[in-house]
């Protein structure tokens, strides 16, 4: 298992490539683009989204483990 830090820096870099996709996926969103590229960045955002969830869990329960 990583350590904590290791695991912050993983959930800031998640939360990051989260707010990027979700950035793309409000441009696609805007444009005349066909839907299929916004379903494969919804895609994207999604699991991104699982893996910061999936941290923030994971730091949740060391911080209390901590308490």
């Amino acid at each position: 298992m990583s350590n904590k830090l290791d695991l912050i820096n993983e959930y800031q870099a998640a939360k990051a490539k989260l707010a990027e996709l979700d950035q793309v996926c409000e441009q696609i969103s805007e444009t005349n683009r066909g839907r299929h590229l916004l379903d494969a960045y919804d895609e994207k955002r999604e699991k991104a989204q699982a893996e910061c969830d999936r941290l923030k869990a994971i730091l949740e329960a060391m911080s209390a483990a901590e308490d």
